[in-house]
């Protein structure tokens, strides 16, 4: 009856939990928010009043 006698649990229980995880959420946060901030202001002002008088 031994042969007949089903494998360890081991084999049956899933894969560790750690494997299972989604990755990391630092890999899944977006780009920093510093890329996404506009150019400065100071290159979107425009040019000195003094070249316009």
């Amino acid at each position: 009856m031994e042969e007949e006698k089903p494998k360890p649990a081991e084999h049956e229980q899933p894969k560790p939990v750690e494997e299972e995880k989604p990755k990391p959420v630092e890999e899944e946060k977006p780009e920093p928010i510093e890329e996404e901030k506009p150019k400065p202001v100071e290159q979107e002002q425009p040019k000195p009043v003094e070249e316009e008088k």
